[in-house]
């Protein structure tokens, strides 16, 4: 074979194969399942499922079961007389992950992530210590409880970094921070009435259901154990 031929041909090889190299998409598993740790030591079980449209997008959906966690619980009334930790109820999230380019023959990950989150909590039918105090007609101070029905519907934006630390290929850490803003409709529903000294008996109450509506900001943060495949 001539040379001049020859050398075109082996020109329009390397070429080929150059452009070949360029076009090649980064190997990378497209789907990922994580369990939040420190959702899951406060009061929610928390599973989450995250498909990856290409290495720097994803979209991640997550469930939650909320439960009582006792110890908090008494923390919390000890503390504040907060009912916080003695909900029951589910959560839903969705979240548009955008990663940064990561960098070479590192093993973190970062990311930035818009999302969406409904709540829904509701307390089993009790009793409370109503939180105003109250005198009887000999102008000794007393302490009311309240049977009732109560639960909140919570829904929010948000928008969340994170930092992912891969010990393997398939196995990684998610450390994770953000912020939002959450509105809540709350209802509660006052069913009996009696003094907590047991004194009268209890007595039904006629005010019927007592509804709420208000919009406050929202922290969080957390650790994340992910297995992708």
């Amino acid at each position: 074979m001539p040379l001049i031929p020859r050398f075109f041909l082996l020109f329009g090889t390397l070429l080929l194969a150059s452009f070949s190299r360029a076009q090649e998409v980064p190997v990378y598993k497209k789907n990922s399942i994580s369990i939040d740790l420190t959702q899951c030591g406060t009061n929610e079980l928390n599973l989450s499922y995250e498909h990856f449209f290409s290495v720097r997008r994803s979209l991640e959906f997550t469930a939650g079961l909320v439960y009582v966690n006792q110890p908090f619980a008494e923390f919390g009334r000890s503390w504040t007389n907060s009912h916080y930790f003695e909900e029951h109820g589910f959560s839903a999230r969705a979240t548009y992950k955008l990663y940064k380019q990561q960098v070479e023959d590192s093993k973190w990950r970062d990311y930035i992530a818009p999302g969406i989150i409904y709540k829904y909590l509701y307390f089993n039918n009790q009793w409370f210590e109503n939180e105003t105090e109250k005198v009887d007609s000999n102008n000794v101070k007393i302490t009311e409880a309240i049977y009732q029905h109560r639960f909140r519907h919570k829904f929010g934006i948000e928008i969340t970094w994170g930092k992912i630390y891969e010990m393997s290929k398939a196995l990684s850490f998610e450390l994770y921070y953000g912020v939002g803003l959450r509105a809540t409709v709350a209802s509660r529903t006052d069913i009996y009435k009696q003094d907590v000294s047991g004194v009268s008996p209890a007595y039904p109450t006629n005010y019927g259901t007592d509804n709420s509506f208000y919009v406050r900001p929202t922290l969080k943060g957390g650790v994340k154990f992910r297995f992708s495949f």
